[in-house]
């Protein structure tokens, strides 16, 4: 479950923007990923795949160029539990 998307004290409003839209994507990426192992035809689905990863490329990017060594504490540990998130989503979907 994501968390409150409500401002935190010491994280930036596009720090919270990058992580909550780098979360989503894989939210979205693990439901296109299961359709695409359930899929009879997954060449039907190449483009589509194709796109999430340019979406990837995209949502790293955006992640690094935030990444200006002067994350907050706070920055940090939201940062931290994000990425716990989406890796446990990531296992529990076997991906």
């Amino acid at each position: 479950m994501r968390a409150a998307t409500a401002p935190a004290e010491g994280i930036r409003p596009e720090f919270r923007e990058a992580m909550d839209s780098y979360e989503a994507f894989f939210d979205e990426y693990i439901a296109f990923m299961k359709a695409y192992s359930e899929s009879g035809n997954s060449l039907e689905m190449m483009d589509d795949y194709l796109s999430y990863m340019q979406k990837y490329v995209d949502m790293t990017a955006k992640l690094e160029a935030l990444d200006d060594g002067s994350m907050s504490d706070e920055e940090m540990l939201y940062y931290t539990e994000v990425m716990l998130r989406i890796s446990q989503k990531l296992t529990d979907a076997g991906l």
